[in-house]
C-alpha cells in the first residue's frame, strides 16, 4: 500500500479511538468476588476436565498426589538435580546449526531466544473411575518446541497412507454407512493404554528413519527427532524430571510420530494375526473393528503379544451400539448400521456463552460447527433429533441459532494481504476491523481475558522467564523502560552487573544512579509490561510505554507515526487507580532507611570495605528487619520469620538489594 493510504488508515483509527470508551464489565460483581475468593483458596485446584467441557474442583492435595503417582513411575521419569534448560538449549542450537546447511534450515526461526522449561499438569478423566489424570507437558517456549513444530510439518506427509487410517469422524462415517454385520459378528473397540508415555523411542526413530529413506528424504531429520525425544524433561513444583522413555503429550511432533508408529504396528499385527478382521479402522490409539464374537479375545491377546510396552484394552458393543470418536454406531435389527453423534455421560453441553465478551463471529461459530457436525455424522433416521438437541443447547448457552451455514455463504473477493490480529473490545476493535476491511485487510480477533485466567494456574510458572517489555522503577519517580528477546530475568541481571561494575556506557540504569547515591532502583520489583517474542510488536510496545511513563531512557525507541500521539496522550492523562502494595508498608520503609544509611556510610569508600555491615530494625509488634552490606551490594537478610536472599532468586552469585516484605 502507498504511504498516503497507510497514513489515512492510521488517522481514521486514531480518530475513532479518541472518541471511544471502554465497554462496561460483563462479569457481575458478585461473580467476580466469588472468583477472587476461589483464587485465594490454595487448598482447591480448579481446572478443566480431559473431555466433556466440564470444570473440575479438586482438593489440591488429591491433585498433587495423583501427579506424584505419575512421576513415581521409574520406567518413565527420573528426578534430576539441576534445571536442564540451558544445556538443552545449547545442545539444540548446536545440532540445528550442524545440520542447517544440508536440511536448509532457517536457524533463527527454530532456535528460541528465550527458553523456558516444559511444565507438567494433569487433566482429570472424569469419565473413568477415580478420575485419573491425563499427563500433559506444556512444551510452549521450551528449548525444543520450535524444532518439534518444524519436524511435525516435515513428517506429517509420511503418515495416513494405510487402509486402516481414519482422518476424522466424517471419514469414518463414510466408511461404515454401507456395512452389514453377520449374525456371529460384533463391533469391538481396542484402545492402547497410555500410548504417549509408553511409546518405545528407539523403535519410533527406526520406523521414521525407514520412512524417510523410502521417500528419499534426508535421514538427518531422524537425528533431530531423536534429540527432541531423548532430551525431554519437565518441571513440577520447582523440581525437574527427565523423561526416560516415551514421548510427551504436548510436543507438536508427538502425535505425528505416534501415528507413524501405530501404522507400522498394525501392519505387523494384521499380517501375523491368525484372525483377519473384516473391518479395521484406527484413529491414533483407538480402533474400531468388526470380528466374529468368539475370536475377539484371541485377537486381543495377539495384539498384546507383539510389544510388551504397547498394551490394549477392549470394549464390546453394548445394547447393539458402540462409540468411536464422537460417532455412536448402532446395529439395526437387519444388521445394517446407523450412526449419530455420541456424547459421554459426563459431557456438559456447555459451550462459549452468548454473554461472553467475544466477537459475534466467534459466537456464531459455535452454532455453525454443531449444526455441521450433526449433518456430517447423523443419518436420516437420527438427524432431526440431533438438530433439536443442538437448538436446545444453543438456547441454554444463550447463543443464536444460525440461519445460514458457513459453507453456503458467498464471500467477496479480497486482495491477499497480511491479516491484522486484534484483541476484541466491543465497540472499539470491531470498528477498527471495518476500517481495515475497506483496505481489503482481514481482521482476526483474539478472545479477551478468560474466567479461567482469574484462577490459579495448575502449571508451574517461573516469574520473569518471558521475553517482552519491562519497567524498572527508581525511588525518584522515574523509570527505565526496556525490551529484550531473551528472558526479562536475564536482562535484569545484566542491569545489576552494570550498576555493580560501574558501566554507565552500557546501561542507562547505571548512568542514572552512579552520581545519585540516594537513588534506589527497584531491581527486586521489575514489572512485566508485555510478554512478546515477536520483534516488531515488542519494539512498538516499548516505544509506547516510553511515551506513557516518566523515564530516564536515553532514546525514545521505535519511531511511532504521529497519528498515534493523541491516543498515547489520552492514556497518559487518564487517572490511575492506586492500591496499597506490599512495598508501601512500614517494614519496607524501614528497609529503605537502612539502605540510605548504608549508602551514606559507604558511598565514598566502596572498594575498601571487606567485612559485612549489619543493622537491625525492631518493630513494636516484634517483627525484625535485618539488612547487610557487603562490597557494593545492599541486601535484606530476614524479616524475623524467614530468611531470603535476592541472590538466590536472581543471580545466585552476588547478593544485591532485595525487599524482604511481609
Amino acid at each position: 500500500m502507498q504511504k498516503e493510504d497507510l497514513e489515512a488508515i492510521r488517522q481514521d483509527i486514531s480518530s475513532m479511538l479518541r472518541r471511544s470508551s471502554a465497554p462496561k464489565p460483563n462479569l457481575p460483581k458478585d461473580e467476580f468476588k466469588a472468583l477472587t475468593n476461589l483464587r485465594n483458596k490454595p487448598e482447591l485446584t480448579i481446572l478443566r476436565a480431559d473431555k466433556g467441557n466440564a470444570t473440575v474442583v479438586m482438593d489440591t492435595s488429591d491433585y498433587n498426589s495423583k501427579i506424584q503417582e505419575l512421576l513415581s513411575d521409574a520406567s518413565t521419569y527420573k528426578k534430576v538435580k539441576n534445571d536442564p534448560t540451558n544445556n538443552t538449549l545449547k545442545t539444540t542450537s548446536d545440532l540445528i546449526k550442524k545440520h542447517s546447511e544440508k536440511l536448509n534450515l532457517d536457524v533463527k526461526s527454530i532456535i528460541p531466544m528465550c527458553a523456558k522449561p516444559p511444565k507438567l499438569y494433569g487433566l482429570p478423566k472424569i469419565h473413568k473411575p477415580n478420575a485419573p489424570l491425563r499427563p500433559i507437558v506444556s512444551q510452549i517456549d521450551s528449548p525444543t518446541y520450535r524444532l518439534a513444530q518444524y519436524l511435525a510439518n516435515i513428517l506429517s506427509p509420511l503418515k495416513g497412507h494405510t487402509r486402516a487410517h481414519t482422518k476424522d469422524s466424517y471419514h469414518f462415517v463414510s466408511e461404515i454407512k454401507d456395512l452389514h454385520l453377520a449374525d456371529n459378528e460384533t463391533m469391538v473397540s481396542f484402545d492402547v493404554q497410555f500410548l504417549f508415555t509408553c511409546l518405545p523411542v528407539e523403535d519410533c526413530i527406526s520406523i521414521v528413519t525407514r520412512r524417510l529413506e523410502e521417500n528419499n528424504m534426508p535421514v538427518e531429520y531422524a537425528v533431530l527427532l531423536r534429540h527432541c525425544f531423548t532430551s525431554g524433561y519437565l518441571l513440577w513444583k520447582e523440581e525437574f524430571y527427565k523423561q526416560v522413555d516415551g514421548v510427551a503429550m504436548g510436543s507438536p511432533v508427538s502425535p505425528i510420530v505416534a501415528d507413524i508408529f501405530m501404522e507400522d504396528f498394525e501392519e505387523k499385527a494384521l499380517l501375523t494375526s491368525p484372525i483377519n478382521p473384516r473391518f479395521y479402522k484406527r484413529y491414533v490409539d483407538d480402533t474400531f473393528t468388526i470380528l466374529p464374537l468368539d475370536k475377539v479375545t484371541a485377537f486381543l491377546d495377539h495384539l498384546n503379544s507383539l510389544n510388551s510396552k504397547i498394551q490394549f484394552t477392549m470394549e464390546l458393543e453394548a445394547n447393539n451400539s458402540l462409540a468411536f470418536l464422537d460417532v455412536l454406531v448402532i446395529r439395526n435389527p437387519d444388521n445394517t448400521l446407523s450412526h449419530t453423534v455420541y456424547r459421554k455421560k459426563t459431557h456438559t453441553d456447555r459451550y462459549l456463552n452468548g454473554n461472553s465478551h467475544h466477537h459475534p463471529s466467534q459466537l456464531a461459530t459455535v452454532g455453525k460447527s454443531l449444526f455441521q457436525r450433526a449433518r456430517g455424522i447423523c443419518d436420516s433416521k437420527h438427524l432431526a433429533a440431533e438438530l433439536q438437541h443442538v437448538k436446545q443447547v444453543l438456547h441454554d448457552n444463550k447463543l443464536r441459532v444460525p440461519r445460514l451455514r458457513h459453507s453456503e455463504r458467498v464471500k467477496p473477493a479480497t486482495v491477499e494481504r497480511v491479516p491484522a490480529v486484534l484483541p476484541y473490545v466491543r465497540g472499539v476493535t470491531d470498528k477498527i476491523g471495518y476500517i481495515l476491511k475497506r483496505a481489503s485487510i482481514k481482521t482476526y480477533f483474539k478472545p479477551p481475558k478468560k474466567i479461567s485466567q482469574f484462577l490459579l494456574s495448575v502449571k508451574c510458572n517461573i516469574p520473569l522467564q518471558d521475553a517482552g517489555v519491562y519497567k524498572l522503577d527508581c525511588e525518584c519517580g522515574l523509570s527505565y523502560i526496556g525490551q529484550t528477546k531473551r528472558s526479562i530475568k536475564t536482562r535484569v541481571k545484566e542491569h545489576i552487573a552494570d550498576v555493580k561494575n560501574r558501566r554507565p556506557g552500557k546501561s542507562a540504569v547505571c548512568e542514572h544512579v552512579q552520581d545519585r547515591p540516594r537513588h534506589y532502583i527497584r531491581f527486586d520489583r521489575p514489572q512485566i509490561l508485555a510478554k512478546e517474542h515477536r520483534f516488531l510488536p515488542r519494539m512498538i510496545r516499548e516505544a509506547i510505554e516510553i511515551k506513557k511513563h516518566p523515564n530516564f531512557n536515553r532514546e525514545d525507541g521505535w519511531v511511532l507515526p504521529s497519528a498515534w500521539d493523541p491516543i498515547i496522550n489520552k492514556i497518559k492523562s487518564q487517572p490511575k487507580h492506586t492500591t496499597a502494595r506490599l512495598h508501601d508498608t512500614g517494614l519496607a520503609y524501614g528497609e529503605r532507611r537502612l539502605q540510605y544509611c548504608f549508602w551514606e556510610q559507604t558511598k565514598t569508600n566502596h572498594d575498601q570495605i571487606t567485612n559485612p555491615v549489619n543493622k537491625t530494625l525492631t518493630y513494636s509488634n516484634g517483627n525484625m528487619l535485618q539488612a547487610g552490606y557487603l562490597g557494593k551490594s545492599i541486601f535484606c537478610l530476614s524479616t524475623g520469620r524467614s530468611t531470603l536472599s535476592y541472590a538466590d532468586e536472581m543471580s545466585r552469585e552476588t547478593p544485591t538489594r532485595y525487599s524482604c516484605l511481609e
